[in-house]
């Protein structure tokens, strides 16, 4: 049993002689005051109506004040039953206080990136202190609260990004970013579920800037097959592009880190860092050829395989991320130039992450069932593995009606 009543709190006087206006809340026979901030004199106060009287300054503003927070400290308490959960008297007043003291966006954003850095999750630190930046840009770095994150709100931050020709999938990525800020801000009881706007705001709609990801068998070999000159940078970037094709499309972040301690019974054993998920794969001809040529014959089983980190340079997650990004850059950049000097026509598109769009559709092309590629590729369910797939399967449909007949 629960009950609230509002009190003149005469057990306790301030300073200026006056006594606080409290709510009691009773829960269970344990008993909490809540301090709202307001205090009076006894003959200026109705014990029985529970209203200010007539020569307090403000009497009636304040009085709806008064009656105003004891409705929400109620709904609270009716929040907890209709959920069917139990609570305390204690529970009632954190998320009580919560209401009057909401963290704003800018500030819970911080606090999650600050928890990240704490626990080496820079990568995800990194993709929401992009998210801040962009908001704070956006608002003229003006603070917000949950609940100005509605759906005009976020129609308005689309239109911003696609007025600055940023891509639809670079925007999927902010909008993703930013419902997981706010999902997670409704798990902590910062935010309300009623402010909720990605029910009506549909980010699926963005993801429609995937097609000619993956290149095809011939365009493949033709990389494959291009020369370049020893040690050069565009002969690393071809190396770590073939590499992690043969590889189930090894992600750069992932092929970066790989350690020959990986190497083990001509097998590549590692966990992805994106979803933690393992992986065991067979070394092939092509895969022990690049190996061979990064191999000096005394390494030691912790050393990196590829040039790009430095143990003595590279030794805190951060400086890992940062050097990643900027060897990912380069390498990308070197791919559209091989792509643009063989006569590949979606040089835009030459990215490390086609290796692994270009696997899965070649193995489909190959007559591998989407299951097992799904499978291979670690991914949850066939769904995500059809993404990969999508501009394969225009290609063979627009084959298979030139040869209908």
């Amino acid at each position: 049993m629960s009950s609230t009543k509002i009190v003149l709190y005469e057990s306790k006087k301030l300073k200026n002689g006056e006594h606080p206006i409290m709510i009691r809340i009773i829960v269970d026979r344990k008993i909490k005051y809540i301090s709202l901030g307001i205090s009076t004199v006894p003959n200026l106060w109705d014990d029985s109506q529970k209203l200010l009287l007539k020569g307090y300054n403000n009497f009636k503003k304040t009085n709806f004040l008064i009656h105003k927070k004891k409705g929400e400290i109620d709904g609270i308490i009716l929040d907890f039953e209709n959920e069917g959960k139990s609570y305390t008297v204690d529970d009632i007043e954190k998320k009580f206080l919560n209401t009057i003291e909401k963290i704003t966006v800018f500030k819970y954003c911080q606090e999650v990136i600050d928890r990240l850095i704490k626990t080496n999750r820079i990568g995800d630190a990194t993709v929401k202190k992009d998210l801040l930046r962009s908001l704070k840009k956006f608002t003229n770095n003006k603070d917000l609260a949950f609940s100005d994150i509605n759906y005009s709100f976020l129609l308005k931050y689309e239109e911003d990004f696609l007025q600055r020709g940023v891509s639809e999938n670079s925007i999927s990525v902010y909008m993703r970013t930013l419902r997981a800020i706010v999902n997670l801000a409704i798990k902590e009881e910062h935010c309300n579920k009623s402010d909720y706007a990605f029910d009506k705001y549909k980010i699926s709609k963005l993801n429609n800037d995937t097609q000619k990801r993956a290149i095809n068998k011939e365009e493949m070999l033709k990389i494959i097959n291009f020369d370049t000159e020893v040690n050069s940078s565009e002969w690393h970037s071809k190396n770590y592009f073939i590499f992690s094709f043969y590889n189930i499309g090894m992600n750069f972040r992932d092929l970066a880190q790989l350690k020959w301690s990986n190497i083990l019974y001509n097998r590549i054993m590692y966990k992805r860092s994106k979803t933690g998920k393992n992986f065991d794969i067979k070394i092939q001809p092509r895969t022990q050829a690049i190996l061979d040529l990064y191999s000096k014959g005394n390494e030691n089983s912790d050393d990196y395989i590829f040039p790009i980190l430095n143990p003595e340079i590279h030794k805190t997650p951060q400086s890992k991320v940062d050097r990643i990004k900027k060897i990912n850059k380069r390498v990308n950049k070197d791919l559209k130039e091989i792509a643009k000097s063989v006569g590949i026509q979606a040089t835009h598109s030459i990215t490390h992450y086609v290796a692994r769009h270009s696997w899965a559709s070649i193995q489909k092309q190959n007559g591998i069932g989407t299951s097992i590629i799904s499978e291979s590729m670690g991914h949850d369910s066939e769904k995500t593995t059809s993404i990969y797939l999508q501009s394969f399967v225009n290609d063979v449909l627009d084959e298979a009606n030139e040869n209908l007949i």
